[in-house]
């Protein structure tokens, strides 16, 4: 896997210079990883007091986005318009084969062969690798996705690391953690110094490395600290899809069965063969419930060579059967999205929104005087309500130039 030097090859050679840095936003992105991406940046320039960044919101066809918290966001571009960028990351929700389209395809292919640095968040990895541009590399995914993301592009070397640079390429898998993604971006454009001094800002104390795990260690997820008892943990959750023997995993720590039975019980409360179920019908019910993936395969992937035993298994831990659980979770969706459809009706019967006073994201404005119109910002630009209606745009830190 490349480190964190192949993306320096795409940073600026001028400390001060402005970098600009593209968000593509699909319908339900992730607020939290969107503003950890975002954010870094504002800080960037207000320590400084230098626009080191300035940044873009794009969207396909440049209307505004709704986010996993369901508000809709202001768009500056579409991707047919939108300017040229040093930086584009692509931030995506929770269906992200709902965004393949072949017009965003061959726009995210275009960017790459313009040197681009290409970033992926949370289920972004998705519609990079759908390009083939991550055939043969590494990228990261969110855990939740994971199984899924390697069935669906098994060319690609999805790792369970919190980020991945390889080459032009940077991905994410969501939340807090694009923040240390964005942290090393900074790093290759404009030092360390800066990104320690953002780190501080946002009561962030350690800068996390690409190498990290997603998930959270056994010792902070069950509260345990007898080491060996950590080590067999870690061991069975590494190990769902093709579970180990009892004696092996007491041998491979230095232990008999016995002994780790009685850790099991006395820190645990339940026999390590009930805790290694657990795990694997904790796995199995995110895969039913996040994925598409057939029963026969979640069964596989879950270390049951039979798809009657695993049904079986899944039914007596959760009281439903696989296909049921699909199924009721699918006819949910159907009708949360019905009930989205029948709200965005009422708005456009009721008349357009007007835009907030107050606004996401307001970026710090150099050189400019004084306005008695609200502003709002979306991405680098500030947009300005007049009190006679309509909106008009200021930019600020110079317009937008060359254009893709």
């Amino acid at each position: 896997m490349a480190n964190s030097t192949s993306m320096a090859s795409g940073a600026s050679k001028h400390p001060l210079e402005c970098v600009r840095v593209g968000f593509y936003l699909t319908p339900e992105f992730p607020l939290l990883a969107f503003a950890a991406a975002l954010d870094p940046l504002r800080q960037a320039n207000r320590l400084s007091e230098t626009p080191l960044y300035e940044w873009v919101l794009i969207s396909q066809d440049g209307s505004p986005v709704e986010n996993s918290a369901g508000f809709a966001v202001p768009i500056d571009n579409s991707i047919e318009n939108a300017p040229r960028c040093q930086v584009v990351i692509v931030c995506c929700g929770a269906d992200p084969a709902r965004n393949f389209n072949n017009r965003v395809l061959t726009w995210l292919r275009r960017l790459n062969r313009q040197g681009v640095l290409l970033g992926g968040i949370s289920t972004g990895a998705y519609l990079l690798a759908r390009t083939g541009l991550l055939d043969g590399r590494s990228c990261t995914v969110h855990w939740e996705n994971f199984a899924d993301f390697q069935e669906m592009f098994p060319n690609v070397l999805a790792t369970n690391d919190i980020f991945t640079v390889d080459g032009s390429f940077i991905t994410s898998s969501g939340g807090t953690v694009t923040l240390d993604m964005m942290l090393s971006i900074i790093v290759s454009f404009h030092g360390r110094s800066l990104a320690v001094a953002i780190s501080d800002q946002f009561n962030h104390p350690q800068i996390r490395g690409q190498g990290e795990a997603q998930r959270m260690t056994p010792e902070a997820r069950y509260g345990i600290t007898h080491t060996k008892l950590c080590d067999v943990v870690r061991l069975m959750q590494s190990s769902v899809h093709a579970p180990i023997n009892l004696a092996v995993l007491a041998k491979r720590v230095g232990l008999s069965s016995r002994q780790v039975e009685r850790l099991f019980l006395s820190h645990l409360d339940r026999t390590p063969i009930d805790f290694y179920s657990e795990l694997r019908m904790e796995r199995a019910h995110e895969l039913i419930c996040r994925t598409s993936l057939p029963v026969d395969v979640v069964a596989q992937h879950c270390g049951y060579s039979s798809a009657p035993h695993f049904a079986r298994r899944y039914r007596l831990h959760f009281g439903v059967s696989p296909a049921a659980e699909r199924n009721a979770r699918s006819a949910k969706s159907a009708e949360v999205s019905q009930v989205s459809h029948l709200a965005d009706d009422l708005v456009l019967q009721n008349g357009s929104q007007t835009a907030p006073s107050e606004g996401i994201y307001n970026a710090p404005t150099y050189g400019t005087k004084p306005d008695n119109r609200a502003a709002y910002s979306a991405g680098g630009v500030r947009h300005f309500s007049d009190p006679n209606g309509g909106t008009s745009a200021d930019h600020g830190r110079g317009r937008v130039g060359e254009q893709t």
